[in-house]
C-alpha cells in the first residue's frame, strides 16, 4: 500500500509539472507497466483529480480543469520556489502583505519537518536601496480587470495621465489590451490605441475610471519583438516630475536606445535625433543626480533647473581639484 502511495502522489507530480503524457511515458517513468498507470489514473479520479485520458495505441493523458481544487503535490524544490517568491513578491501590489504572509505560513506549515527546517536555510529579509525609489502601487483589482479584458479580447476605456501631454487633464484612451508588464517595479499595459492607431505602454498607476464597454476585438500583432526595449523607448515611461527631491533634465550626446536600456525605470526619455536624447530623471542630491547622469560616459548640457546647472559647476571644481596629483604621488599610467 505504501509503494502505491508513493507511485501515486509521484503520478500527480508528474501531470502537474507537464500538461501532456503518454502512457508509454509515464510507465518508463514510474518504472511499471501500462496497465498499472491505468490503474492508477482510476486511483485518482476516486480520489477527486479530474484526468482526461485518449484510450488506444499512443495513450494520452493529462489534468482536466475541475470545479473544485484538489490537493495540490509539489516535489522539495517546488515548495522551496513557492516559499522563496513569497519571501520576495513585490511590494507594488497594494494591500497585498497580508495575503502574502498566511500564504507563506499556509505553505510552511504543510511542508514535513525536514522540508520545512530546510526552508529556514532561506529566510530572506528585503531592504530597500536609498537609490531606488519605491515604485507606485496598483490595486490587485486594476490588475485583474486589465488581465481578463486581454484574455477575452474585451475593450477597455480609461482616463489616463500622461508626462508627453501639456494640458494636467487626462486624456481618454480607448484600447486593445495586450499584455502586462512589470519592469523595474513598475506596472504597464502594452495595448493598441483605437484613436491614435498606434501601440502604447501605459502605466498602471497612471490609469483611472476603467471600464469595459463589452465590446471585442480582432487583435492586431504586436510589431515589436522585445516588450522590454518597446517600453524602454516609451518618453514617459517614468515616475512623476514630483517623485524625487531633486529632479532634473539634460541634453545628452547618446543615441536613444542605450540611454533608453541604461536609464534607471523612474527616467523619462526623449528622442531629438540620432545622437541626441533628452532625459528627465531624479536622486536624493543634486550631487547624486549628476553621478548617475555621468555613468553615461558621455557629454551632456543640463537644461533645467538652475540649481543642476550650478552644482554641475561646483562638481567640475571638485573633481579638477581631485585630478591635480603631486608629482611625487602622481599613479603610473
Amino acid at each position: 500500500m505504501s509503494e502505491i502511495a508513493t507511485r501515486t502522489l509521484e503520478l500527480l507530480s508528474l501531470l502537474q509539472a507537464q500538461k501532456e503524457w503518454t502512457g508509454d511515458e509515464l510507465a518508463a517513468r514510474l518504472k511499471v507497466s501500462t496497465r498499472t498507470v491505468r490503474r492508477d489514473f482510476e486511483r485518482l479520479r476516486e480520489l477527486g483529480y479530474p484526468v482526461d485520458a485518449e484510450k488506444g495505441p499512443g495513450a494520452t493523458y493529462r489534468l482536466a480543469p475541475g470545479s473544485t481544487l484538489p490537493p495540490l503535490i509539489f516535489d522539495d524544490d517546488q515548495a522551496i520556489a513557492i516559499a522563496l517568491a513569497l519571501q520576495t513578491a513585490p511590494s507594488s501590489v497594494q494591500d497585498m502583505g497580508d495575503s502574502v504572509k498566511r500564504a507563506l505560513r499556509t505553505v510552511t506549515e504543510l511542508m514535513p519537518e525536514e522540508l520545512a527546517r530546510r526552508l529556514k536555510t532561506f529566510d530572506v529579509q528585503t531592504i530597500e536601496n536609498a537609490w531606488d525609489l519605491a515604485p507606485p502601487t496598483i490595486t490587485p483589482a486594476l490588475l485583474a480587470s486589465l488581465s481578463s479584458a486581454a484574455q477575452d479580447r474585451q475593450l477597455v476605456k480609461f482616463q489616463y495621465r500622461s508626462r508627453t501631454v501639456e494640458s494636467s487633464d487626462d486624456v481618454p484612451v480607448v484600447a486593445e489590451p495586450h499584455k502586462l508588464v512589470v519592469w523595474s517595479g513598475r506596472w504597464y499595459l502594452i495595448a493598441y490605441n483605437q484613436r491614435q492607431h498606434s501601440w502604447h505602454a501605459y502605466r498602471l498607476d497612471r490609469i483611472s475610471d476603467l471600464t469595459q464597454p463589452g465590446w471585442r476585438f480582432r487583435p492586431h500583432e504586436f510589431p515589436e519583438d522585445d516588450i522590454t526595449r518597446f517600453i524602454q523607448l516609451q518618453p514617459d515611461r517614468g515616475d512623476a516630475t514630483d517623485s524625487w527631491p531633486c529632479r532634473g533634465t539634460v541634453r545628452m550626446n547618446c543615441p536613444v536606445h542605450l540611454v533608453a536600456k541604461w536609464a534607471p525605470g523612474g527616467a523619462n526619455i526623449e528622442f531629438i535625433d540620432e545622437r541626441t536624447t533628452r532625459i528627465s530623471m531624479g536622486a536624493w542630491s543634486w550631487s547624486g543626480l549628476l553621478g548617475l547622469l555621468a555613468t553615461f560616459g558621455c557629454d551632456f548640457v543640463v537644461e533645467d533647473p538652475p540649481e543642476l546647472a550650478a552644482a554641475a559647476r561646483r562638481i567640475a571644481v571638485r573633481l579638477g581639484r581631485a585630478g591635480e596629483f603631486p608629482s611625487e604621488t602622481a599613479p603610473e599610467g
